[in-house]
């Protein structure tokens, strides 16, 4: 995406929540001829904190700290808006600088909420409203749910009658996941696989 669309996205839509100017502001567009980090964000649907998130600073920072390592000294909220500034500006293609910045100079989304902006359907988790499609998907997963595909510790076998229950039990668990669990890519990569109209709608003969 160019930056001149990210900018009308910014303005038009709203979707953004920081506005060209907040964008100009961070440093997004300082260079019209490289698209950044924080351009990067913009177009996978991240939305950029600006200084109208007070909640989501004060739990940015509390998280930073966390994380950091034992022998460095805490930050407070000024010092990673600064990091953030600085992480947003980097060219896009600095995947560390990206990982940071998507951890931590973003409004947090969990599990569900990710999903829904990247455009994915959620089955539904809390009754039978979707059992022929949790039953057609667990049936995939007995023969495909292994390595990469595996949702944590979920084993499915053949003589199972409530594979579909425990395949959306799971999937109930992981959609709930938040924004700052450790395996929080993989969570949202078996979600997509495993919990969702998407998902069903790719098995063989649907």
């Amino acid at each position: 995406m160019t930056l001149s669309k990210l900018a009308f996205l910014a303005v038009g839509t709203g979707t953004t929540g920081l506005g060209t100017y907040g964008l100009y502001h961070y440093g997004v567009f300082s260079n019209s001829q490289k698209e950044t980090v924080g351009t990067r964000l913009i177009s996978e649907n991240y939305e950029l904190l600006n200084n109208s998130h007070t909640d989501q600073w004060k739990t940015s920072f509390s998280k930073y700290n966390e994380k950091k390592e034992s022998n460095t000294a805490n930050i407070d909220e000024a010092q990673l808006k600064s990091i953030c500034k600085n992480l947003i500006s980097k060219d896009k293609t600095s995947d560390l600088d990206y990982k940071k910045a998507k951890l931590y100079c973003v409004v947090p989304q969990g599990v569900s909420e990710r999903l829904s902006k990247l455009g994915f359907k959620v089955l539904n988790t809390k009754d039978t409203t979707h059992q022929d499609k949790w039953t057609k998907l667990a049936t995939s997963y007995v023969t495909n749910g292994k390595g990469d595909k595996q949702i944590e510790s979920l084993n499915l076998t053949d003589s199972t009658s409530n594979n579909w229950s425990t395949l959306r039990d799971n999937c109930k668990t992981i959609i709930e996941k938040s924004h700052w669990e450790e395996s929080f890519d993989s969570y949202l990569k078996k979600s997509k696989m495993w919990c969702t109209e998407e998902a069903f709608n790719s098995l063989p003969n649907q």
